[in-house]
């Protein structure tokens, strides 16, 4: 049933979500935040990341994708984040590592229409877009320093959000896909990377910046721009890439955003 089709109001079963939860493992501490986190018109609502996995820890966040015509991007409930995507935004995961997340780690909480199904054909990720997109993103971090250091926090933000990417990217590659950053750290042997890489500000540290110095360089190594910057401001690559270059400017309003969490809860249309 496409999307389009969805009973659009169908409240959350909250009765049913919570025996989802305890059949799909999840402490019950979590529970009351994820309960209270969900929109109540949600057409469908899927728990993902560390929780989801099993691989929870002190820092972990609940991690939930919302499909819903709200126009809400994100909310947050302690510590449950809630993404909220469209119907098109939903559809747009197709091809994307953020598909391939959802539809290795997710868990369906809540389905009045067809969602389980829709993650079903989301497919292989395309490799080579994902690559293109990553390139053209390391590109706001080689804007000038004193643009970088005007907004350093939201430097820092992008920069992790690249990095993440391309290490996750990397994963794939490697025939090991994997969207756990402790494994990806321990894998390469390298701790440094779950406080570059996590998302929980008490695992970053603060916004210095010797850690933009240290993410700028590993995003180089990894993900390199795939032109020169064209522009000495941010203000000015946001506005100077709006048509050409989309992904970009969204990225760059994204930095400019004062608010700390994921890149995918502030800024859906920016899907990697």
């Amino acid at each position: 049933m496409p999307l389009a089709a969805f009973r659009k109001h169908d409240h959350v079963d909250k009765t049913a979500v919570s025996q989802r939860l305890i059949d799909a493992g999840v402490p019950g501490q979590f529970h009351e935040e994820i309960l209270e986190a969900m929109p109540a018109d949600a057409v469908g609502v899927v728990l993902y990341g560390s929780v989801a996995r099993g691989d929870i820890s002190a820092a972990s966040d609940i991690d939930l994708l919302v499909i819903s015509d709200d126009h809400e991007t994100t909310r947050a409930v302690g510590r449950a984040n809630v993404t909220i995507y469209d119907e098109d935004q939903f559809r747009s995961a197709a091809g994307t590592l953020y598909g391939m997340h959802i539809a290795r780690d997710g868990v369906v909480l809540h389905d009045s229409g067809d969602i389980s199904g829709t993650i079903a054909t989301f497919g292989d990720v395309e490799v080579r877009r994902v690559q293109r997109r990553l390139s053209q993103l390391a590109m706001l971090l080689e804007l000038p320093d004193g643009a970088l250091r005007s907004h350093l926090p939201g430097f820092i933000r992008h920069a992790r959000y690249v990095l993440r990417t391309a290490t996750y990217l990397a994963a794939l590659e490697e025939g090991k896909p994997c969207f756990s950053v402790s494994e990806l750290a321990e894998r390469a042997g390298d701790p440094e990377l779950v406080a570059l890489l996590s998302s929980h500000l008490s695992v970053q540290g603060e916004p210095t910046w010797e850690v933009l110095m240290e993410l700028r360089q590993r995003v180089r190594e990894q993900a390199a721009s795939e032109r020169a910057i064209e522009f000495e401001t941010l203000a000015d690559a946001i506005v100077g890439y709006a048509q050409i270059l989309p992904d970009v400017s969204d990225s760059g309003i994204l930095i400019l955003n004062r608010r700390s969490s994921d890149p995918y809860a502030v800024i859906p249309r920016v899907i990697l």
